[in-house]
């Protein structure tokens, strides 16, 4: 979503004009410019975010509009480096700190200034451009002016919010993990009803049950399907009847009837149609055992041929007590699985690059990573925009920060 780049932008320019700008006189204007152009843009981006399906236009704008928030960042960082590169000091606040005392001293003072309108103006032309195609202004403010807690917490869950249509393209290290899971849940014998995929964030469990959701046997062999993103905030008889629409394609009229069932009629239905029918149900991200505890009542606990399949973080409720429980713990890509998936993510399948210049450098920053996908497909994005080997120097001396970001 491009609003959620432009905040991330936002942030480091603010931290910058914060912290730097009584030091630097002749750039601090342009800087508290451009923090006021992506503050303005922000409140289109709502209702572009939400458009860009609709309209091809919008969404070649809302692709410009991460560019150039990018562009930002790049200038910020590139000069922050050049100033100094053979020092020590790693992070974007202490970058900032000897480039604010190096322009202090005269250092292109006119050109750092010139790029930053330059950017400054094409973010405005988009704003512009985004409103002659009738994109409204969406704020959504607290009394003191700021984003609200509930506003922040609901826009936070919409970015976490996984849909079982995505399927990843570039997907390394996990099939060993995909075949070993669709033989357990096709087998008859000893089979489970609930299988639990657990492991820290960013290690994939997510990418893994979609490519089960959407295994030739597996889509073979069960009669009904639902995927269901749970997160923290679970409002249980929204999933029931999330999972209840999905299991029985239900029409307007069912969907009506099942919206208007009590509380436990809705459980109970949902309980039979599992009981009768060999459905497969996805529940993505649950965060707590208590949230399990709600949802459960729903689920036969005698022997059917449906199987849930749930994604957590949490141990206790990937292994509560059950005998029908099957765990499988995902572990992290090791450094070949690793190097493979950066170089998939950041290294453009028809480039003619040798990539032995890149794959000692581009090993010593996946250490950073520790064997996460999230965490390298995050250093991918940024190496992907910097295709030259001094470029991928610079990012190395910063990684850290990159990452934690």
């Amino acid at each position: 979503m491009a609003e959620a780049v432009v905040s991330f932008v936002l942030e480091s320019v603010r931290d910058f004009t914060i912290q730097e700008a009584n030091f630097l006189s002749g750039v601090s204007r342009q800087v508290e410019a451009a923090q006021t152009e992506l503050e303005f843009m922000q409140g289109f981006l709502k209702d572009a975010d939400a458009r860009q399906g609709q309209d091809t236009r919008v969404r070649i704008c809302v692709a410009k509009i991460r560019d150039v928030a990018y562009d930002l960042e790049d200038v910020i960082q590139t000069y922050g480096l050049k100033v100094d590169s053979k020092k020590q000091e790693r992070g974007l606040k202490k970058v900032l700190k000897r480039f604010a005392r190096t322009v202090k001293e005269g250092f292109d003072v006119h050109r750092i200034g010139a790029e930053i309108e330059n950017i400054t103006t094409r973010i405005s032309e988009l704003r512009s451009r985004l409103q002659s195609y009738n994109i409204t202004e969406i704020r959504d403010r607290d009394s003191s002016g700021g984003e609200s807690s509930l506003q922040l917490h609901e826009r936070q869950g919409l970015l976490r919010r996984t849909y079982s249509h995505v399927v990843e393209r570039d997907v390394v290290g996990l099939e060993n993990n995909v075949e070993g899971l669709v033989m357990h849940v096709l087998k008859d014998e000893n089979r489970h009803q609930v299988v639990s995929i657990w492991g820290m964030g960013g290690l994939g469990k997510t990418t893994l049950a979609r490519q089960l959701y959407h295994h030739k046997k597996v889509r073979h062999h069960f009669r009904s399907f639902a995927w269901v993103c749970v997160s923290q905030r679970c409002q249980v008889r929204n999933v029931w009847e999330g999972i209840l629409f999905k299991l029985i394609s239900a029409t307007q009229e069912q969907k009506q009837e099942i919206k208007e069932m009590t509380y436990d009629e809705i459980a109970k239905k949902l309980f039979r149609v599992m009981e009768e029918m060999r459905c497969l149900v996805i529940l993505d991200d649950i965060w707590s055992i208590e949230t399990w505890n709600l949802l459960k009542v729903a689920f036969p606990n005698v022997q059917t041929e449906s199987t849930i399949l749930l994604t957590t973080r949490n141990q206790a409720v990937a292994s509560f007590p059950n005998r029908n429980v099957f765990l499988h713990k995902l572990q992290p890509l090791n450094e070949n699985e690793s190097w493979e998936l950066l170089v998939k993510k950041a290294i453009p399948a028809r480039a003619e690059i040798d990539l032995g210049m890149y794959r000692d450098l581009g090993r010593k920053m996946l250490q950073y990573c520790k064997g996460l996908p999230l965490a390298i497909i995050v250093l991918a994005g940024v190496l992907a925009r910097k295709p030259s080997i001094r470029e991928w120097e610079r990012v190395y001396e910063n990684v850290h920060e990159y990452i934690s970001r």
